[in-house]
This record gives structure tokens, sequence and C-alpha cells, in this order.
């Protein structure tokens, strides 16, 4: 089966009985990104009812999956939430729902219809692309490198997560499993060594 993730974050919006719901997709990696996320969703949205949200992420052929219905009856909305990830086959993405409640209770099936219909507009909405695994690796190296680092790493398809600059500088980044192998041996040819490069487990 074919997995997807997504290229750039997407949202969606619905409204149900004067209940407003929006969604946002995210491409994410950890759960402290998911935290992140939904820290940052609280607070444009600050006087929403509820946040309700899902994820799922791979690593090392390992699928986690987790859903948080904020509140809301048990099952009625993490859960669809979850449900919309899972259609769409998506790894490595959060889909963080706000709702601002509209004064009429919408129900169990009704509340599972909306987050669900919501998520699904978000993904709807998004540009996807074929999931791959990734390694994450960090790179290590003089000032004087930086140019010629640079360069190899525009040359591969590389995710770079953070860069910091200290003493030496240090670069962690995310490359797919096929040809994380193929770089670390070009840092290490062009660098004569001095570069060091390292698997983040």
């Amino acid at each position: 089966m074919l997995e997807y993730t997504l290229i750039s974050s997407s949202t969606g919006d619905y409204h149900e009985k004067k209940s407003s719901f929006h969604a946002l997709a995210q491409v994410v990696s950890s759960v402290e990104q998911v935290k992140s996320i939904l820290l940052t969703q609280k607070t444009i949205f600050q006087s929403a009812n509820h946040f309700c949200y899902a994820y799922r992420m791979k690593r090392d052929q390992r699928l986690d999956e987790y859903s948080s219905d904020s509140g809301e009856p048990l099952g009625s909305a993490g859960k669809p939430i979850l449900n919309a990830l899972k259609r769409a086959n998506l790894i490595n993405v959060a889909i963080v729902v706000s709702r601002y409640f509209g004064g009429k209770k919408l129900g169990v099936p009704g509340l599972i219809d909306a987050y669900g219909t919501v998520a699904k507009t978000a993904i709807d909405s998004a540009n996807l692309k074929l999931w791959s695994e990734t390694k994450r690796l960090i790179v290590t190296y003089p000032y004087e490198l930086d140019g010629v680092i640079n360069s190899i790493l525009k040359k591969h398809q590389v995710d770079v997560i953070r860069k910091e600059f200290e003493k030496i500088i240090k670069i962690q980044l995310d490359i797919y499993v096929d040809i994380a192998e193929k770089l670390m041996d070009n840092i290490k040819e062009i660098s004569s060594g001095i570069a060091k490069v390292s698997i983040i487990d």
C-alpha cells in the first residue's frame, strides 16, 4: 500500500448548528512538534472550546498513532480525525481541529461527522507526495567548510531541521534512507574526514 505525506500545511473549515470547526493539517516528525502546533492553535483560537487532534508517525517501520477528544464525548472527535488520516494513508501528519461551540449540541453521531468532515476537508485541500522512510542525521564541521557542506546538501533531498552556530556548525537534518549512506560518504570524502556525521536513533 502506498503511503503519503503533506508537501505543506493545509486547512479546512466546517459549520454545523452554529458550531464552527477549523482544521490544520501539518507535517510532523515528533510528539514535541505536535505539542507545539497544539499550543500555537490555542494561541490563535483563544476562545475555542475544544482542541481535538490526531497524528500518525512512522520511524524505523514502527507506526505510532494517537488521538485526543479534548473534552468531547469519548471517541467522537479524535478518532474520526485519526480515521481521516488512515483513509488517506497519511504518514507523519497531525491534524488539530479547533471547535467553537454554537450553543446547540450535535450529539455523538453529529460530532463524529463534523470532526471527520473537517479533517477530510483539510486533507482534500493539501498537496500530497509519496512518503518514504527517512533517517535523522547530525553533521558537525568547522566554519570554513560551510560552503562545501551546503553545496553537498543542496544536491541531495534533505530537510534541514536545525542549524546551530557555536564553536563549530551543527546541522540536524532528515534524509531518505536509500540515499543517506551516499550523503554520509560524500561528506566524509569532500571534507577529508573533518566533518563528522552521526545518526540519531
